[in-house]
């Protein structure tokens, strides 16, 4: 039998309060970001300063280049600069890392540069230099950098954003600032953001949606999906409320074979179902990992959303402004809460209209406005 607590707060793990793990060992980045710090003084003081924005750089893996995320930051930032102000830094991850990053830099000469901490070297060892090495370019060339944090829990990638921020330029965060700034260095924060979506990208989807309602038989079963990764304690929740679920002849379909492709296939998953679920539960705790209890936000907000699918979603921790529960999407804490929403929306036809209506109003909004990339701008201009 499930233990109740665990029900309760839907398999996310307790948060904790040991010294060392869970007090020293998450700030334990600090003073070695405030030693990195002042070795770079000197070329703060000795490099170029910032230019206006008139070249964006974006830098990935070639893989990275395959996945939703970067394919709708580029289309999402031309949007927003300009698609001829926008260009790729393309990183071979087969070969060292800083040669390429130092002629990308060399050959884009960007003024702004957007870069995923999960595509430097993914080793502390070579990171040690590496991160120095690639902060005293930016600082040197006045490039400012805008550092993406997909997981702030991750320490090493933590200190790696703070370091390559320490003098200028901000953070993308998808957990809420208020709780990372308690083991984050500098204020440059901006956070829980969503996942920006392209005006093309939007279009597609709503092209796509009106295409599958007019297709959908009149006594079509309404279609439920999660799609995501698959590890625990998420995938012991799907397996229960799968069952619960199943008690009351609702189907819930389970697609753990995402990882990140950008085909259209993704895409036509999320307007092609009724409901989408996801949570926001970190995976099982590793010596990597700091504050795994908490709960951050995930990119099937915006994307379920810009797909005009009705959205059933776990909380994110600390806060998330740009969409709401009960009106863009419905928020569950528990096994229960989620059994109920997602009964709820299947059952009652109107309401899921309505909240897949008002949710994709809202990023439709974000979208038109530029509003990711206004947030951010603002954080980097404090």
């Amino acid at each position: 039998m499930q233990d109740e607590a665990q029900l309760a707060r839907g398999f996310n793990p307790p948060e904790r309060h040991r010294i060392w793990r869970d007090v020293v060992l998450p700030r334990s980045v600090i003073p070695l970001y405030w030693l990195y710090k002042a070795a770079l003084f000197p070329s703060f003081l000795l490099g170029k300063k910032p230019r206006s924005i008139e070249t964006v750089a974006i830098e990935s893996g070639i893989v990275g280049w395959t996945h939703v995320y970067f394919e709708e930051l580029e289309g999402s930032a031309g949007d927003y600069f300009g698609a001829e102000h926008v260009c790729r830094a393309v990183i071979d991850r087969d070969a060292d890392y800083f040669p390429q990053f130092e002629a990308n830099h060399r050959n884009l000469n960007p003024s702004l540069l957007i870069i995923d901490v999960r595509t430097p070297t993914q080793n502390w060892r070579s990171s040690l230099l590496e991160t120095f090495r690639m902060s005293h370019l930016l600082l040197k060339n006045g490039t400012v950098p805008l550092v993406v944090l997909t997981d702030a829990y991750y320490r090493r990638h933590r200190w790696q954003a703070a370091v390559l921020t320490a003098y200028r330029g901000s953070v993308v965060a998808f957990s809420a600032k208020e709780i990372v700034r308690k083991i984050f260095p500098h204020d440059r924060l901006a956070g829980a953001l969503f996942m920006p979506i392209s005006e093309s990208r939007l279009m597609w989807l709503e092209q796509k949606k009106e295409e599958y309602e007019k297709q959908k038989p009149a006594d079509a079963t309404v279609k439920i999906s999660f799609i995501g990764s698959m590890y625990s304690p998420r995938e012991e929740f799907l397996e229960l409320v799968a069952s619960r679920l199943s008690e009351n002849g609702i189907n819930l379909g389970i697609n753990g074979d995402k990882a990140g492709t950008s085909n259209d296939q993704y895409w036509n998953t999320l307007v092609n179902s009724d409901i989408i679920l996801t949570t926001t539960l970190q995976g099982p705790p590793k010596k990597i990992l700091d504050w795994v209890w908490v709960r951050q936000a995930v990119f099937r907000y915006s994307e379920t959303l810009a797909a005009g699918t009705a959205l059933v979603a776990g909380p994110v921790d600390g806060g998330f402004s740009y969409f709401h529960d009960r009106w863009d999407f419905f928020e569950f804490e528990s096994v229960e809460d989620c059994v109920n929403a997602l009964t709820t929306l299947a059952l009652d036809e109107g309401e899921r209209n309505r909240i897949s209506s008002t949710g994709h109003s809202t990023v439709k909004g974000y979208v038109e406005q530029g509003i990711f990339w206004r947030d951010v701008l603002a954080v980097m201009s404090n």
